[in-house]
C-alpha cells in the first residue's frame, strides 16, 4: 500500500473511533464524564550575574532564555476515576536548529501521568508519577520554581475527614538503563544506582494532619529513604537508610499567620555516613491592612564544623525534595542543587508584601545568613557571616490566562562564602534578574 493511502486510512480510523458504533454505546457516554485540555507556556529570561554561587572577576555573565511547555489531559468520571497525563518539554531556546534533523535534542517527558481511584467519599489511592507536596514544602515540594518541577513514581494512599487527613506514599526505583544496557526484561539483578534518576531506590513516608480549629492545624510526618549507589552491575549490594520525622503547627487567623516547624533526620546519608541532624523554623506574618503585610521569620538548619577533623556522626540536615528557593533565597544559594561543605545554616529574614489590587502585587525579602558552627579553611577561623540577600519581585495578572513575574536579587557575600563555594577573587556584590511570561490556556472543558 502507498504511503499516501496509508495516511488517509489512518486519518480515517481516527475518526471512526470517535464515533459511536452503536446505540448500546453511545448511551455510555453521559454528563458524568469530564474531560479538560489545558496547557501551559511559561518562558524565562534571565541574567544571571552571580546567583547559584560568587562570580568571579574576569568571568561574564550568563544570559539565557529557557522555556516550560506542558499539555494537561484530564478526565474524570464522576469522582470515581481521575487520570492525569502532563507531557512536558523543556528547553532554552536556540539549543535547537531552525530545522528539525533526526532525534530532537530537547526531548519530551511526562511531568505527571497518574490515576487516582476513588473507593469512598473519604478514600482515595492514586498511582504513578505525581507530585508530592506536603505542607509549606519545607521537605516535600513541587519545585515549581524549576521549569521542570519535581515528581516522584509513586502509589499513594490518602483518607481525608473533616478534622483529620492521612496520606502514606511508598516508592520502589530500579535503573536499568545505568547498570543492565536498558533492558526491559533483565532477568538477574537488582542493583540501583541514582546517576541520571531518582536520587532513592525506596521511600515510604506517612503524613497526618490534625485540623484542630478552622484556623490552627499539627501535621507529622515520618518518612524512610533507601539509598544504594552501585558503579556496576556486579558490585556487592550496600543498602542505607535515612529517617526523617517532623512536625509543624500553622495558625491562619485574619490578621495573623504563624507557623512553627521542627524536624529530625536519623540513620544514614547516601554514602553511608551516621546523620544524627535537625531543622527549626519559625515565622509570623501580619497583615496591616488590604494592601500591606509584613513577615518575620528565623530558620536552623543543623550542619557540621567546617574544617578540623571530620566526626564519626554528621549533624548536616539534608532537606532532600524541599523547594528551597521558597526558603533560602531566590539566589538559590543553599540547598538548591550546590553545596557548601555541609556547614548547615542560620536564616533570618524579613518580608514585605504590597498588593494595592488583585491584578498585581510587590514584595521585598531580606535574609541575613550565618554560618552556625564555625568555618576553618586550614589556617584560620573565618567569619560566620555569610552575607544579606535582598529579593525584589513583583506578580502581574493579565487576565484569567496570562500573568507576568519578574524580579531582581542583589547579594551582598563574604570571603567565608567564598571558601564555602570553592571561588576565588570574587565582587561582594552578586546580581541576578529574572522575567517570566505564564501562559495557561483551557482548550477544552467538556461534560458529558
Amino acid at each position: 500500500m502507498k504511503p499516501k493511502n496509508i495516511s488517509k486510512l489512518f486519518l480515517f480510523s481516527a475518526i471512526l473511533s470517535c464515533m459511536p458504533l452503536n446505540a448500546n454505546a453511545q448511551d455510555t457516554i453521559t454528563k458524568d464524564n469530564t474531560f479538560i485540555i489545558s496547557s501551559q507556556i511559561r518562558p524565562k529570561a534571565e541574567l544571571r550575574y552571580g546567583n547559584f554561587a560568587p562570580f568571579e572577576k574576569g568571568d561574564d555573565p550568563a544570559a539565557l532564555i529557557s522555556q516550560r511547555t506542558r499539555l494537561k489531559l484530564f478526565y474524570d468520571y464522576k469522582g470515581i476515576l481521575s487520570v492525569n497525563l502532563t507531557p512536558q518539554m523543556v528547553n532554552v531556546w536556540g539549543q535547537d536548529g531552525n530545522t528539525q534533523g533526526a532525534g530532537l535534542s530537547n526531548g519530551l517527558s511526562f511531568y505527571e501521568m497518574w490515576a487516582t481511584v476513588n473507593s469512598s467519599k473519604t478514600t482515595f489511592f492514586k498511582v504513578g508519577r505525581q507530585i508530592i507536596s506536603l505542607d509549606d514544602e519545607r521537605f516535600y515540594g513541587a519545585l515549581d520554581w524549576a521549569q521542570g518541577g519535581r515528581t516522584h513514581d509513586a502509589l499513594s494512599f490518602h483518607w481525608k475527614a473533616k478534622i483529620v487527613e492521612l496520606s502514606t506514599f511508598l516508592a520502589y526505583n530500579q535503573n536499568y538503563k545505568q547498570l543492565y544496557g536498558n533492558n526491559l526484561y533483565n532477568t538477574n539483578g537488582n542493583l540501583y544506582s541514582p546517576v541520571g534518576a531518582t536520587p532513592y531506590k525506596w521511600m515510604q513516608t506517612l503524613w497526618a494532619k490534625f485540623n484542630i480549629t478552622d484556623k490552627d492545624a499539627i501535621s507529622l510526618l515520618a518518612t524512610n529513604l533507601g539509598f544504594q549507589t552501585m558503579l556496576t552491575a556486579n558490585d556487592t549490594a550496600r543498602n542505607y537508610n535515612n529517617q526523617t520525622y517532623g512536625i509543624n503547627y500553622f495558625h491562619t487567623g485574619k490578621k495573623w499567620s504563624i507557623n512553627a516547624s521542627g524536624y529530625y533526620q536519623m540513620g544514614q546519608n547516601a554514602t553511608g555516613k551516621t546523620i544524627s541532624a535537625y531543622m527549626a523554623a519559625i515565622g509570623a506574618s501580619y497583615k496591616i491592612n488590604d494592601k500591606w503585610k509584613i513577615g518575620l521569620a528565623s530558620e536552623l538548619v543543623s550542619g557540621n564544623k567546617v574544617g578540623g577533623t571530620a566526626a564519626k556522626v554528621s549533624n548536616a540536615f539534608t532537606p532532600y525534595f524541599a523547594t528551597g528557593h521558597k526558603f533560602y533565597g531566590h539566589m538559590d544559594y543553599y540547598y538548591a542543587g550546590n553545596g557548601h561543605k555541609e556547614a548547615g545554616i542560620s536564616d533570618n529574614f524579613l518580608t514585605l508584601a504590597f498588593a494595592p489590587s488583585q491584578k498585581w502585587n510587590l514584595y521585598l525579602n531580606a535574609h541575613q545568613f550565618i554560618a552556625p558552627y564555625g568555618v576553618n579553611n586550614g589556617t584560620e577561623n573565618l567569619s560566620s557571616n555569610l552575607g544579606q540577600e535582598f529579593d525584589l519581585g513583583f506578580n502581574i495578572k493579565i487576565n484569567n490566562f496570562v500573568k507576568i513575574y519578574g524580579g531582581y536579587s542583589l547579594y551582598l557575600t563574604t570571603k567565608t562564602v567564598d571558601y564555602l563555594k570553592v571561588k576565588t577573587n570574587t565582587r561582594m556584590d552578586q546580581h541576578w534578574g529574572w522575567l517570566t511570561l505564564d501562559i495557561t490556556p483551557v482548550f477544552l472543558n467538556l461534560k458529558h
